[in-house]
């Protein structure tokens, strides 16, 4: 919406074409309805103002006057001169002053909502062109501190453009600077969230950078700002710091910065920024949120691990077994091995390579990403999107955990099915002589597996089981008072009299005929 003042000392006329224009649709705000043309003025110094609808003479302060004043303050505002007289002195004026409209009083509201349109129709095309030629001079802008940065602008071409544009480009100490907004966001952000945050928080530093007169920047990618520091450069360190305290204060997304060495010529800003870019690579192993300083790139030769492959063996053993302590042992182990890598790159091959492994593991156990995770095999994507080792250490931990808590619930149901079967089986079979040899191969198991199995899912051994069912069963038969004791014996697998009254006092604490008795 454009923003209006309509001034008329005449209240009538004033009130006229506030109730019969149509001044919402036609894209104004009337800021204010004014008869005192002082009072007007008064306004106008305070509020931008894009549109002045004024009739011209009035007591104290003509129209025209208060078209002067307010095109001091603004030399592009529209000017409406409405007039009930037909006067040239004044119809000359207003030309003089560029004019554009010029109306006589009774004001015709067709003439002036045509007059009206085409007004804001030309503020439009004037919005336009400034947005075209300040997008274009912030393009080619960009593109120049960019090519400094990166070398590949000659001067000619550089003196080219700032015989066009009136940009302070440094000729003497500068530094490089490189600012990378971390992609790290929480899930519950999706991706149109992270990429309105992003563009957020790249203006968000691009203003800090205007405000503190830092230098001249650049976009360098989605996520990265190059800047030539021309600041105090003993201050350049808290000022960096500075600016990542302000990105982390205003929300979720953070910022990583790096500089190079100051440099004393343009031609030099190429190694200071290729000093930055280096250093920014070391986000991997030092972390994100936080400014990485040049002395922070120097390790200490590798010292020795053991065989990576024994210790993946023993991490993936421990995921089978539900050991989470055991897995966060043999990660921690692992990337102490990513700490003496150089490259970034070393580290996403290294995490890759973790990966493959354990869906080798996986298919020997007749398991899958897929079928555990409900991953596809875009591994290495998934790993690209961390910038830190700290990162993928966590992800592949939280991976591992909850392979092993699917593994351990998928054992435990199948175990449940398992024994379920069996303490059926058994129960259906007391009258018969059921060895565990015989129920291993009924269920197509080794005695010893079986028997372990048993023992630590039932808390007792198969043969105690068998004596409780039996007993159990024994109790049940008795209440029946049809059966003799040698019936019942018989039912439950006991061919002598003898051995099971003694095995049933043992169970019950009395005879078979005492606690029939008690029924």
């Amino acid at each position: 919406m454009y923003k209006a003042i309509v001034v008329d000392d005449e209240n009538f006329d004033l009130e006229g074409m506030r109730q019969l224009i149509p001044w919402t649709e036609l894209g104004i705000e009337v800021l204010r309805w004014e008869n005192k043309p002082l009072a007007a003025w008064s306004f106008i110094e305070q509020n931008h103002l894009d549109i002045l609808i004024t009739d011209i003479k009035m007591p104290i302060m003509s129209g025209l006057e208060l078209a002067k004043l307010a095109q001091q303050k603004n030399n592009r505002v529209k000017k409406v001169f409405i007039s009930g007289y037909q006067d040239f002195d004044y119809a000359k004026q207003a030309l003089d002053m560029k004019a554009d409209a010029y109306l006589l009083k009774p004001v015709d509201d067709d003439e002036l909502i045509d007059i009206l349109r085409r007004i804001v129709a030309e503020l439009d095309a004037m919005k336009e062109e400034e947005a075209t030629s300040m997008d274009s001079f912030e393009f080619i802008r960009n593109d120049v501190v960019l090519h400094l940065l990166e070398g590949d602008m000659d001067e000619q071409t550089l003196h080219t453009f700032l015989q066009k544009y009136s940009v302070n480009i440094p000729k003497t100490a500068a530094a490089a600077v490189l600012i990378e907004v971390d992609r790290v966001l929480p899930s519950r952000y999706s991706e149109r969230d992270h990429a309105i945050l992003l563009d957020h928080t790249l203006e968000l530093i691009m203003n800090y950078i205007d405000k503190r007169s830092l230098g001249l920047y650049c976009k360098v990618s989605d996520a990265r700002i190059g800047l030539i520091y021309t600041a105090s450069e003993p201050g350049m360190i808290d000022e960096l710091d500075r600016m990542i305290d302000q990105v982390r204060s205003y929300g979720p997304l953070t910022a990583t910065v790096s500089f190079g060495d100051s440099v004393t010529d343009r031609g030099s800003l190429v190694s200071s920024f290729g000093q930055a870019r280096e250093l920014i690579g070391f986000k991997m192993f030092l972390g994100r949120d936080r400014l990485i300083l040049p002395g922070e790139a120097k390790w200490n030769e590798a010292r020795e691990v053991r065989d990576v492959n024994s210790i993946l063996d023993q991490m993936f053993t421990a995921t089978v077994n539900y050991q989470l302590v055991r897995i966060c042992d043999c990660m921690e182990e692992l990337f102490q091995l990513v700490k003496t890598f150089e490259k970034p790159i070393r580290v996403y091959h290294f995490s890759l390579h973790i990966v493959m492994k354990l869906e080798h593991y996986l298919e020997q156990m007749n398991e899958s990403f897929q079928s555990l995770l409900g991953w596809s095999s875009d591994y290495f994507d998934t790993i690209n999107q961390f910038e830190t080792a700290h990162d993928i250490q966590s992800w592949l931990q939280r991976t591992l955990f909850e392979i092993s808590e699917m593994v351990y619930t998928r054992k435990q149901s199948r175990n449940n099915r398992l024994f379920d079967e069996i303490t059926g089986y058994v129960k259906d079979h007391l009258s018969e002589e059921i060895t565990l040899k015989e129920m291993a191969n009924h269920f197509a198991y080794s005695p010893n597996h079986l028997g372990h199995m048993f023992k630590v899912t039932m808390g007792v051994s198969f043969n105690e089981y068998m004596a409780m069912c039996r007993m159990e069963r024994a109790k049940e038969l008795l209440r029946n008072h049809k059966l003799k004791v040698y019936e019942v014996a018989d039912q439950v697998g006991y061919k002598s009299l003898t051995y099971f009254s003694r095995a049933f006092r043992e169970y019950a604490g009395m005879t078979p005929g005492d606690y029939r008795k008690q029924g």
